[in-house]
């Protein structure tokens, strides 16, 4: 079992909530966050990257005063992500945690491919048609959205019901911890708007596969598919294309 994403350990109090600050700041700019979406509570922020929370208010606070999260009080408060660009207030932030943190995650991201489109394959083998029906009318949401933010959403929903559809708790957790590891412990997927076309076309591949009960065509659309993130990660750092 992968170990669970957090910040590597830190000399003192000051580097972590840096470092945890960068990390939130490359979630921001590789689109795992996109305007107007709130962040994870402070308590889940400190158990996802197993830091403490004055780390984590640390981290917020340096963020907020980049002007690229704003706070917000009330029933429906919390910690919500703005409008300014990433690259125009810390424009080196993603590329130097990125240079660190991708070589490390290569290999991880084979590993994953490969449990995900074992996922995919059951699925395809064991769904019933309530399961078929609603990955069908996901899939429509998904492909009719332009939103990152509401692709994000549906994107999780989607890949939930796939998971539902293999029916395998161990194999279901395993794809959570392999999520959290990918997306520097956010759990959150990358969704830049220049993403959405690739990824449409990919869905349109696996749900297809998975509903015509074609196992080997879903393991392959899967395995592909999860490639995904590894290549906004790697478009954020140098251009390369998705």
């Amino acid at each position: 079992m992968p170990p669970r994403a957090g910040l590597p350990k830190a000399g003192n109090a000051r580097s972590a909530t840096q470092e945890l600050a960068d990390r939130i700041v490359t979630a921001i700019a590789i689109g795992a966050y996109s305007p107007g979406d709130r962040l994870p509570s402070e308590r889940d922020l400190a158990e996802r990257q197993q830091v403490s929370r004055v780390t984590v208010r640390g981290a917020l606070k340096i963020v907020s005063e980049l002007g690229l999260i704003e706070s917000r009080r009330g029933r429906d408060g919390g910690t919500f992500v703005t409008c300014k660009r990433v690259d125009e207030v810390s424009p080196h932030t993603a590329q130097r945690t990125l240079e660190k943190e991708l070589p490390q995650l290569e290999d991880f991201f084979d590993y994953r491919c490969l449990v995900e489109g074992l996922v995919a394959k059951t699925a395809a083998e064991r769904h019933d048609a309530a399961q078929a029906r609603r990955l069908s009318e996901l899939l429509k949401q998904f492909c009719e959205t332009s939103d990152a933010s509401i692709a994000r959403e549906i994107d999780e929903q989607l890949h939930d019901c796939i998971m539902e559809m293999a029916g395998n708790d161990h194999l279901a957790e395993q794809s959570r911890q392999l999520t959290a590891r990918a997306t520097l412990g956010f759990g959150s997927e990358p969704y830049p708007e220049e993403s959405l076309p690739r990824a449409r076309k990919e869905h349109q591949e696996l749900v297809k596969a998975i509903l015509d009960r074609r196992e080997d065509d879903a393991f392959r659309a899967a395995q592909h598919h999860f490639t995904l993130t590894l290549a906004i990660m790697e478009h954020s750092l140098d251009g390369r294309p998705l």
